[in-house]
């Protein structure tokens, strides 16, 4: 699996997955330049602060499926695991509200990467449209061992807003608290009640969930802090210890079933103060 240097279809989406433009190049020393054609953009958790968002640009020498992203918990991990980017070079942006944009360039058959961002000084963002709908702009950036100059332009791609739940996520923080205890206490009837039959699936009696648990969930301090519906699917802000004296934000994917809410999915949003 990829994973970017920086930490880091059940609904339709609000606005169209069909991705804009890109221009410009890339050059890094001992690579050959990356030339995008194609941006899309989706909204992430920011990989500087979990609490917060940005909007994820990818430039690309081939098109990517931003609907499919964004119908996943973790948009950048789906987007970035794509197949058409097994043989294929891109850029990826995070624009925050502010202006401040990073950069992050990939060459995906080494998954060697160049990394600035405005707030260094060494690069050069002029966005001519920074809103929730709407990307646009201009990226420029000189160093000793790479420079670019890239234009884009796209939609942000958005699935349909869900209904804000009450900050301990009502019925569906309930069950995943109640998962969380029956991990604790080793309860292999309390842990199965609580989690989905496909995720039950993937375990090898108690000790196997327990221990894989363990790398999805928190387990200490835990706290549900948001939720937000969409049907059967809630997902969950929670915060947790994800070592001794580091807090970090989980999203939880929970479905209904029948009368019960069951634990689907979980992946780690980030690290916060």
């Amino acid at each position: 699996m990829r994973k970017s240097a920086i930490a880091m279809l059940a609904l339709f989406t609000t606005t169209s997955s069909f991705g804009g433009d890109a221009s410009g190049k890339f050059k890094a020393d001992g690579q050959p330049p990356i030339q995008p054609k194609f941006a899309a953009a989706y909204e992430v958790r920011d990989p500087r602060d979990a609490h917060k968002r940005a909007i994820e640009v990818i430039l690309s020498e081939k098109a990517i499926d931003a609907a499919a992203a964004v119908e996943d918990l973790e948009p950048h991990t789906q987007v970035i695991n794509q197949d058409v980017l097994d043989d294929t070079n891109y850029i990826l942006l995070w624009v925050r509200p502010d202006g401040d944009v990073s950069m992050n360039a990939t060459y995906s058959a080494t998954m060697t990467q160049f990394v600035d961002a405005s707030s260094l000084g060494h690069m050069v963002a002029e966005l001519t449209k920074n809103t929730p709908d709407e990307i646009a702009g201009r990226v420029g950036t000189a160093r000793k061992d790479y420079s670019g100059d890239l234009k884009f332009s796209t939609k942000v791609t958005r699935r349909a807003p869900g209904t804000k739940l009450a900050n301990n996520g009502g019925p569906a923080g309930k069950a995943f608290l109640a998962l969380i205890a029956a991990v604790d206490k080793k309860d292999w009837d309390g842990i199965r009640k609580h989690i989905t039959p496909s995720t039950q699936e993937r375990f090898d009696g108690l000790d196997d969930a327990i221990q894989t648990l363990g790398f999805w969930i928190p387990k200490k301090k835990v706290k549900v802090v948001a939720g937000e519906q969409r049907g059967d699917e809630v997902v969950l802000d929670v915060e947790g210890e994800i070592f001794e004296g580091q807090q970090a934000l989980y999203l939880i994917r929970m479905v209904k079933s029948g009368s019960e809410w069951q634990f689907d999915r979980a992946t780690k949003a980030g690290l916060i103060d």
